[in-house]
């Protein structure tokens, strides 16, 4: 099952899009709504059709309520991160959970070539493939301990 494509799992949830959009001048309360209205937990920072940034809920209570910032009056361009990881849209989903695990991501851009279709979760995922390489991440996490 891992080697299927990242595609196959984009739309798989029954509530909300696999992609959901933020334009960087809305403001990081309206972005709260959108994540909750479409049960999603980070939005795509996109202008003109290009993508400039990740919005997470992460972010919205570390760079916006930890940070004492106004929701209503901070802007996502302000908040979001713009050096956001992506995979391809073909690549397996062995990749991505790798990916996801080694950088300690819970969303993951999905593009075909310079569009993004969609964002994965780490919700996304099922549970029979991340236990089918549940072998293996455990001896990355052992090795990156041992590292330490």
């Amino acid at each position: 099952m891992p080697e299927r494509p990242v595609r196959s799992l984009l739309g798989r949830r029954r509530l909300g899009p696999a992609l959901v959009a933020a334009g960087p001048d809305e403001t990081a309360r309206e972005a709260a709504r959108r994540m909750v209205e479409t049960c999603r937990g980070g939005l795509l920072v996109v202008e003109d059709g290009r993508a400039l940034g990740l919005f997470t809920e992460r972010d919205l209570l570390e760079r916006v309520v930890a940070a004492g910032r106004d929701p209503a009056a901070t802007r996502l361009r302000e908040v979001m991160r713009a050096d956001f990881e992506t995979i391809d849209a073909e690549a397996p989903v062995a990749e991505a959970v790798r990916r996801m695990d080694e950088g300690g991501l819970r969303h993951l851009p999905v593009v075909e070539g310079d569009r993004v279709v969609g964002v994965l979760s780490s919700r996304d995922i099922p549970v029979l493939e991340l236990g089918s390489m549940a072998r293996e991440l455990h001896e990355r996490h052992r090795l990156s301990e041992r590292a330490w």
